[in-house]
């Protein structure tokens, strides 16, 4: 009674509020792209002038766009990275007039990881995105926040460095400041995050949302996560109803102190749905559609090879439940605001970050060739070059993004895939997204769909591998899906056909491995340092990149 009441009505004035503010602020920035673009890049200059950074690329002679491009070379995480250990170390400005407030940590290229700084600047901005994006959510289904909000981020704070700056995650931190309206929402409090084991985090989020019917919205960077929470949910199904009907929650033990205190509260359950979930678990498999029915909208990733899980969770949703980009996101920035849900359509943050791009083919062939916000072209492909308000200087993100249309007078970007994830061993050239499309329509057509798979690109033996975690009860069709498979990236790649017909491609070999593989390979690459609301799985590598032993979970049939 009380969220419908009084929350609701309070939330429909709130996005009342967020329209008439950040909305029309944005469509006023949407208006003028490239004006917008120029007074960020200048103002930032002059911020940042007297930097270390700024004083070695003279920040203060540059006065237009092509004085920026022609003075300062195009960097990488290890060209930033001294300036962002002196700053980190001393204090001293090294990228930013602004003392970075909070790092956010993720992997990096040399096994170290990447320090990626944060101003408080940057969290005002991420606060008023995530206004922006959840009026855009509700003007697409405002049913959809009448109920509770499932929401999975990454913590907020992680640890602290010998500065004494603490480092975590900016969704992690936007979740934990929402205004105490929103919060009252969440089937989560924030300290679930802080929880360190792998199993054990998903276990409590499971006890928590179990006793709500009322789950409308749910939200989560990789669809992969929904699919780990029910496969926890179908191993631990029992205990997690015995602790239920008890009203506990025995790992509760296991937890940290402050985790066990913010949950204590949220362990009762209703009769009415002790019984509906004892039903539920007891005579069906259990999926979203049957546990809460009326969820309205899931946001998560779409693109790139999120596809995969998202294929495998789509049949699990309410038939009426929408699905939602979640928008280009990284942990060096927020890069689009998702402003048309129906469409995906992805605004690019051009009130707070600088982008460059450049046309990805150019790019591979040496062609370093930049442009600005207004001149890019619907339906090319390019990689993202950005400048944060945080001390990313011209910072190369290898992932490439298409122009997808337009809002206003702004082009909208989507997500396509990671730059890494293209392979060539003898000129094919084949690229993440083909592979995706093939596979997937391949395990389609035979009736075999994976929730994981992985191309390896094996040159010193001419061939490429895929890893294809096989569905559990069906038999193998080893032949008849490698044979399958091989036909459609012939389709899509002329330059694949072609070596595959002259056999300078061996056959593709096909390698099943067993129910969980996935989940293993994303366990091992959290350990490694990857953050787990962010990880993305990469579909297309060379074998030698990948250090995972996926020939231990080999499918023996």
């Amino acid at each position: 009674m009380l969220i419908e009441g009084v929350i609701n009505p309070l939330l429909r004035l709130q996005m009342q509020v967020y329209r008439w503010t950040c909305w029309q602020r944005l469509l006023t920035h949407a208006e003028n792209p490239w004006q917008t673009q120029e007074r960020l890049l200048l103002d930032l200059l002059r911020k940042n002038r007297d930097t270390h950074f700024g004083r070695k690329y003279g920040f203060s002679r540059i006065k237009s766009y092509a004085a920026f491009a022609d003075s300062i070379p195009v960097q990488s995480y290890e060209t930033l990275r001294p300036f962002v250990d002196e700053q980190a170390r001393s204090g001293e400005p090294a990228l930013t007039a602004a003392t970075p407030v909070l790092y956010a940590f993720t992997s990096g290229t040399t096994g170290q990881p990447k320090r990626i700084p944060l101003i408080e600047k940057t969290l005002r901005n991420h606060r008023w995105n995530q206004a922006v994006q959840s009026y855009a959510q509700y003007r697409i289904d405002p049913r959809a926040f009448h109920g509770r909000i499932l929401g999975i981020v990454s913590p907020a704070v992680e640890g602290k460095l010998e500065s004494g700056v603490p480092y975590g995650s900016a969704s992690g931190h936007g979740y934990k400041t929402m205004p105490a309206l929103a919060q009252r929402k969440y089937v989560l409090p924030a300290e679930v995050f802080e929880i360190q084991d792998y199993e054990l985090k998903y276990l409590t989020i499971l006890r928590l949302a179990l006793p709500i019917r009322d789950i409308r919205c749910m939200f989560t960077a990789n669809p992969s996560t929904f699919l780990k929470l029910l496969w926890v949910l179908r191993q631990h199904r029992a205990m997690l109803l015995e602790d239920i009907s008890r009203g506990t929650f025995r790992a509760k033990h296991d937890l940290p102190p402050q985790v066990r205190e913010a949950i204590e509260s949220r362990l009762v359950c209703s009769a009415h749905r002790r019984r509906e979930v004892e039903q539920i678990l007891n005579t069906t498999e259990p999926a979203y559609s049957n546990l809460w029915p009326d969820l309205r909208l899931v946001a998560t990733w779409t693109g790139g090879s999120c596809g995969i899980a998202l294929a495998a969770l789509k049949p699990l949703l309410p038939s009426g439940a929408r699905i939602t980009e979640m928008g280009y996101l990284a942990s060096e920035l927020r890069g689009t605001i998702i402003v048309e849900g129906t469409q995906n359509l992805g605004w690019p943050t051009i009130h707070e970050n600088f982008f460059e791009f450049a046309e990805r083919d150019a790019w591979d062939a040496g062609r370093k060739v930049f442009l600005t916000i207004d001149r890019v072209e619907k339906g090319r492909q390019y990689y993202v070059v950005v400048t944060t308000p945080a001390g990313l200087y011209r910072y190369f993100m290898n992932d490439i993004v298409t122009i997808a249309d337009s809002f206003r007078a702004t082009p909208t970007i989507q997500f396509l895939q990671k730059g890494k994830g293209v392979t060539n061993i003898t000129g094919e050239k084949l690229y993440e997204s083909q592979v995706i499309q093939a596979v997937r329509a391949a395990g389609d057509q035979l009736g075999c769909p994976s929730v994981f798979f992985m191309m390896l690109a094996v040159p010193a033996r001419g061939v490429y591998r895929l890893v294809y975690e096989w569905p559990s009860g069906l038999s193998l069709l080893k032949q008849e899906l490698s044979a399958r498979i091989d036909r459609e990236l012939g389709d899509s790649n002329i330059e694949y056909a072609h070596k595959r017909a002259s056999g300078r491609l061996a056959q593709l070999e096909l390698l099943p491995v067993q129910s969980g593989t996935g989940e293993a390979y994303k366990k091992q690459c959290i350990q490694r340092g990857q953050r787990e609301a962010q990880f993305k799985t990469i579909a297309l590598q060379y074998e030698e990149e990948c250090p995972f032993h996926f020939e231990e979970f080999r499918l023996r049939s």
